[in-house]
């Protein structure tokens, strides 16, 4: 069975083998979408198996602030250190070229989906970013440091929003991922 065909179930069953994990022990929040998961995973195993080994075998709390580029052009992990912002002031965002593995190893943030939005601009290809204002309530999840969160292409979604009003310094890492057409 090939994993770029699975339908709901069976890439459900897929994500739980951790076939995909390559020693890393944290899961994907239950927002992300198994299906797209299996499929981007089938069509670039060596870019995922690189990003996620990367991952397993590094103290991620080592790292400074920056970019660590894993394959040129294609695959890249950013590393971040910042205060969250409210609601209002995080826009939603979509990416194109890139799928975001974002996944929170410090903090008290949430990651949120959205499906109704109103653009605030055009999308930007040299960043690789479009930024919206949610028209309807964004559904969110505490961002914990036992699970990580995949956002595709059709995942419009607002990342590193403060989960209370001093919520302190978060440290994650975005994983840029080509997508597989």
């Amino acid at each position: 069975m090939e994993k770029q065909n699975l339908n709901e179930e069976e890439a459900r069953k897929w994500v739980e083998s951790r076939q995909w994990d390559n020693g890393w022990t944290v899961m994907p929040d239950s927002t992300v979408n198994n299906v797209e998961f299996a499929a981007q995973y089938a069509k670039n195993k060596e870019l995922w198996d690189k990003l996620l080994n990367f991952i397993a075998n590094t103290d991620l709390k080592s790292l400074e602030p920056g970019k660590v580029v894993l394959v040129p052009g294609r695959l890249w992990i950013n590393v971040m250190a910042y205060t969250p912002k409210s609601a209002n002031e995080t826009a939603a965002e979509v990416h194109r070229k890139y799928i975001d593995l974002q996944y929170t190893f410090e903090g008290n943030e949430l990651m949120g989906l959205v499906n109704k939005v109103t653009p605030t601009g055009d999308y930007d290809a040299v960043k690789d970013v479009q930024k919206f204002t949610p028209a309807e309530p964004v559904s969110y999840v505490p961002a914990a440091p036992d699970r990580f969160f995949l956002y595709f292409p059709s995942d419009i979604h607002q990342p590193s929003v403060a989960s209370c009003e001093q919520p302190g310094m978060s440290r994650k890492i975005v994983g840029k991922i080509e997508v597989a057409q």
